[in-house]
């Protein structure tokens, strides 16, 4: 038997992370991250890594905290 339901299973975690953005200093950032479900907590931290250095920024994996946010 196969499954029709061709979504795939997510989970949602808020983020939030110290940052140092260039020319500015520290600064608090925060968001949400929808992932695949079998994504590992570090695999999460490092996809809101990669995007945080995506937006110019730097600061370290160990920074990052993953909330677990609840299902609408």
């Amino acid at each position: 038997m196969t499954s029709t339901d061709a979504v795939p299973r997510t989970i949602s975690y808020a983020w939030h992370a110290w940052v140092t953005v260039p020319g500015q200093g520290r600064a608090f950032a925060h968001g949400t991250i929808t992932v695949p479900l079998d994504y590992c907590w570090s695999r999460v931290q490092r996809e809101v890594g990669a995007w945080l250095g995506e937006q110019g920024t730097t600061g370290r994996l160990a920074d990052i905290h993953l909330i677990l946010a609840p299902q609408a």
